[in-house]
């Protein structure tokens, strides 16, 4: 009897404890905590944008993806983790941010952000360039998703600086054709140098500086001892920038050409150019001025 009752009351000590123990290491109650808002969500996060929080925004934003109230923030939640990847600005977070564009754009091509989407991949690539001596990749992945964006989107507010970068990309371009067919022309390769030339003619008609693209075929030409085409393209120097000094060197090389002055496949006492390098003249003044490299006109 007395046996049976130390086993009740043993039996009964343990399930209190265990209760005990068990309300002890359970969830406490806390206040009921309001669920923040979409709308607020996306503020906070373009605001950690704006302070350059770029990883503490993209936490947001993407609790905004995963909402089922989320709406239309939910797309524009999508852009945004994009954009906080161009904030980042360097080449790892660009092609972050260019992957984001696209994957964006490839489900959603005619939303309201698609342009905007469009824009954002060219600048990315705009960003990216370098100087027109080095890999161009860029700078024709820029190009090609400009001209998209004015193709596709024609009535987009992002169209008139779309123009304005193709221009300065499109000169880039040219400047490395002129770059190369220069190398070409120094180490005495006429034809492939000309050809280098002809493709500014062709694929880049604005290019600003057209009459010395004129100029080079010219060289080339005397060089390679076609002298007739050669005063055709130095008369479009003259035609083209009547008041340059270059014009003044094409009329003497005119002249040279008609006399037979030009022996030897050379133009005597001339030197090429870097292209696109501007003479600074060196003026006795109080003030320095910084000398810049023919690649920096493209910089704005």
């Amino acid at each position: 009897m007395i046996k049976a009752f130390r086993v009740c009351f043993i039996l009964l000590l343990t399930v209190l404890i265990l209760s005990g123990c068990h309300k002890n290491r359970g969830p406490k109650r806390a206040e009921p905590v309001e669920l923040m808002g979409v709308e607020e969500l996306y503020q906070k996060g373009e605001t950690l944008i704006k302070k350059h929080r770029t990883q503490t925004a993209r936490k947001y934003f993407e609790q905004i993806t995963l909402r089922e109230d989320a709406g239309e923030y939910k797309e524009k939640a999508e852009v945004a983790i994009a954009d906080s990847y161009f904030a980042e600005k360097n080449i790892e977070a660009y092609a972050e941010a260019i992957s984001r564009y696209q994957s964006f754009l490839a489900f959603h091509s005619m939303h309201p952000l698609a342009p905007y989407c469009q824009y954002k991949i060219g600048l990315c690539y705009f960003k990216e360039i370098d100087r027109p001596d080095r890999d161009i990749s860029p700078a024709i992945y820029s190009r090609d998703v400009f001209k998209k964006l004015i193709e596709n989107y024609p009535n987009s507010e992002y169209v008139a600086d779309a123009k304005e970068k193709l221009t300065e990309v499109n000169n880039i371009l040219a400047a490395h054709e002129i770059y190369i067919g220069d190398f070409y022309l120094k180490n005495s390769h006429p034809k492939s140098a000309k050809s280098r030339y002809e493709v500014v003619l062709r694929d880049f008609p604005d290019y600003w500086n057209i009459p010395l693209v004129y100029f080079r075929i010219a060289e080339a030409d005397i060089m390679d001892q076609n002298f007739e085409e050669a005063k055709q393209f130095l008369q479009k120097v003259i035609e083209s920038a009547p008041e340059s000094k270059r014009a003044k060197e094409a009329s003497q090389l005119i002249s040279s050409i008609e006399k037979k002055e030009i022996k030897n496949n050379r133009i005597e006492s001339k030197k090429l150019e870097s292209p696109e390098k501007e003479k600074i003249k060196k003026e006795e003044s109080s003030t320095k001025e910084k000398k810049k490299r023919w690649w920096m006109f493209w910089r704005k």
